[in-house]
């Protein structure tokens, strides 16, 4: 089948052009330094901090047994200009999908032993925390969450938390062969209904960042040559299944809604660089030929939700800076850098942009210091371990010597 991978084509209109003038420091060295202290920011903490996510965790959330307390006590955490948490007895997490994104984040680098040493040592960690019992394999998050659409305590797994955990061990050799066979019956068992990939087991609504998680996670695992052979061929048929199904929820101008329900019809910035991201994988490790819709979701991404090099949240333009939707801004540039879908200096560009609310690496500098809810930007999932990811991304693409963004550099079309 043909390949996945994108090539360069000429600019076209309606792409985000690049502001005149703009000169970023950033080349591999520089982007090194910033994973560096990233890492020991991190580490620093063990991986533990906040969590948008944490707020019925504490003691009030074992009172709100009804939905709209649940999510009123979420929100009201999660937005409040001031840190609740301390008031509220919300103590700071480690959660399993950090440690996993920062494992696949260090394993970038494991050509030098620092970075081989601190992938494993994530990866072990992450791989201690996969489920036994009913849902065993899989991974879960360490609190309640309550959203729009759906509730799951911390005693379920979900699809977003088993992907990024699972690629996390996997990058790094941190499961054995029993570790990957239980993962592969409970990805199968337990989050998928047969039409494609759930976020939770007992969601029927279609999430399509998840489905082509759980589609790009499948696909890996029926081309790991350690499970029986019709194991994995079940794996690639649902994996194939899903995308089909999510490739048929594209629309017209090459976005994808956040779900497939009238309340979930929303554009946003990180979930679609999970879409694209996951599409990508799903696609290459399939051998299907997804390149049109990949490439029609591209130019939509870096037309859509980037304002220059500023990342949008919502594609609709509305404000709101958030560190996961920065941080999977980066990660996108550079994808879309490997790819030819943009300049890295673009790329380096989005980082300028966006680093300086990051704690470690923005210190003594104005925009380093952000107008309310600090703690949002000091969560190791949604924050830190994103960012550690882009930034090991960004570097594998990087020239050796310092690169300009210029006018040139604005992110291109695909040739068609």
């Amino acid at each position: 089948m043909p390949s996945t991978t994108a090539t360069t084509g000429s600019p076209r209109r309606g792409l985000p052009a690049a502001r005149a003038g703009l000169r970023t420091p950033y080349d591999g060295a520089e982007v090194y330094a910033l994973a560096e202290r990233l890492h020991a920011w991190a580490e620093d903490r063990d991986w533990a901090g906040p969590d948008p996510y944490d707020g019925l965790t504490g003691p009030l959330g074992r009172v709100a047994v009804h939905r709209v307390l649940r999510q009123s006590l979420l929100q009201a955490v999660k937005r409040s200009p001031l840190d609740l948490r301390p008031l509220l007895g919300i103590r700071p997490l480690r959660t399993a999908t950090a440690t996993g994104t920062a494992a696949s984040a260090c394993a970038r680098l494991a050509a030098r032993p620092e970075w081989r040493e601190r992938a494993l040592r994530l990866g072990r960690r992450t791989a201690a925390e996969q489920l036994s019992g009913r849902y065993a394999g899989l991974w879960r998050y360490e609190f309640d969450v309550q959203t729009r659409w759906a509730h799951y305590p911390a005693s379920v797994p979900n699809l977003v938390a088993t992907t990024f955990c699972a690629d996390g061990c996997l990058d790094t050799g941190t499961l054995d062969d029993g570790a990957v066979l239980s993962l592969a019956h409970g990805l199968l068992g337990h989050l998928h209904n047969g039409e494609f990939f759930t976020y939770t087991p007992t969601s029927g609504v279609l999430v399509h960042n998840a489905n082509l998680m759980g589609a790009a996670l499948a696909a890996r695992l029926s081309r790991t040559g350690t499970l029986p052979g019709a194991l994995a061929d079940r794996l690639a048929a649902a994996a194939c299944d899903a995308v089909e199904v999510s490739l048929a929820g594209q629309r017209a101008d090459g976005s994808w809604p956040y779900g497939d329900r009238p309340d979930l019809d929303w554009v946003d910035g990180f979930h679609t660089g999970y879409v694209l991201l996951r599409l990508h994988q799903a696609g290459t490790r399939l051998g299907m030929d997804v390149r049109t819709p990949l490439e029609r979701g591209a130019r939509h991404y870096l037309r859509d939700l980037f304002d220059g090099p500023l990342p949008r949240y919502f594609a609709d333009g509305r404000p709101r800076r958030d560190p996961n939707n920065d941080a999977t801004a980066v990660r996108m540039a550079a994808w879309a850098a490997e790819h030819g879908l943009a300049a890295p200096g673009f790329a380096c560009a989005v980082l300028a942009a966006v680093v300086d609310r990051y704690p470690g690496l923005g210190a003594g500098r104005r925009a380093g210091h952000p107008r309310g809810n600090r703690a949002l930007w000091e969560s190791p999932r949604w924050s830190a371990a994103p960012l550690l990811d882009a930034l090991t991304a960004l570097h594998r693409v990087l020239p050796a010597g310092p690169r300009p963004y210029a006018p040139g550099d604005q992110p291109t079309a695909a040739a068609s």
